[in-house]
């Protein structure tokens, strides 16, 4: 947030009661209901990210049972993790959405001490469970890779765990997801029109969705034994997107924060 998410654009134009707070809430409620479904909480996700197969017979190929396990999927959760880490990007167009709707329903004086503080907090702790969630990403894409390319054994062992991808599934998640984005979009427009003149919330939205439509290529034309490894590197870059965008909101937080701290000391003054 601070400056560089465009507050300033929303609180010199409209009042309080500008804001139509249905549709906002209901705008809120949809981009709700897609974080949820990115992650994994959608009663219309289904199937796991590959074919079934013992820890017995992973042992056997030569892949240690704790890696087994963390590469099997619930039943519950999307296909893949490209799908699961857009979540990071969303989750802050979300908090984003929230802050600036705030910014026109509170105070300002309170809003301009919290908004701050509640962003740095936020944001900071975006920014270390995206780094380390990087490096897990990137420590699974070496391990999918260095598997695939090591024929005989490590090559059977990759397309046992991951040579099957429910291509199908993940894109009927990504139609869903793209359709109750547009949805927000609408209702966002619709409670406020002015939200389309806050540059960072329009561009992050457009990353959300550039990103989603890149996946869904991925999915669609790399061939099958590779899709797991696309959509562990796309899912690798979604998330160091994410972690840049966090890095900057923390960074731009700490010019509000000052800003309050003077403030309140010239009151006290």
């Amino acid at each position: 947030m601070g400056r560089g998410s465009g507050l300033g654009e929303l609180r010199g134009g409209p009042s309080p009661d500008a804001l139509r707070r249905p549709f906002f809430l209901a705008a809120v409620i949809v981009f709700a209901v897609a974080v949820l479904a990115e992650i994994g909480l959608s009663i219309l996700l289904g199937g796991t990210a590959v074919d079934p197969v013992s820890a017995a017979d992973a042992n056997k190929l030569g892949v240690p049972v704790d890696v087994f396990v963390k590469t099997q999927r619930a039943s519950s959760a999307p296909p893949g993790a490209g799908i699961g880490f857009l979540a990071f990007v969303d989750g802050l167009l979300l908090f984003t959405v929230v802050m600036l709707g705030l910014s026109l329903i509170m105070e300002l004086r309170i809003y301009g001490r919290v908004q701050g503080l509640v962003t740095l907090i936020v944001t900071f702790l975006w920014v270390v469970g995206a780094f380390f969630t990087a490096l897990l990403a990137l420590a699974k894409l070496f391990l999918m890779f260095g598997l695939f390319v090591a024929a005989p054994f490590g090559t059977l062992a990759y397309l046992a765990l991951w040579g099957s991808f429910p291509t199908s599934q993940a894109a009927a998640v990504l139609g869903l997801l793209l359709l109750l984005k547009i949805v927000f979009a609408v209702l966002l427009v619709l409670s406020q029109p002015k939200f389309l003149k806050v540059t960072g919330l329009v561009v992050l939205l457009l990353v959300s969705v550039v990103l989603q439509i890149v996946l869904g290529l991925i999915h669609g034309f790399l061939p099958g034994p590779l899709v797991s490894i696309g959509d562990q590197f796309w899912a690798l870059i979604t998330v160091v997107v994410a972690l840049i965008w966090a890095l900057v909101m923390l960074i731009g937080s700490i010019p509000a924060i000052v800003n309050a701290l003077r403030v309140s000391g010239s009151a006290s003054d």
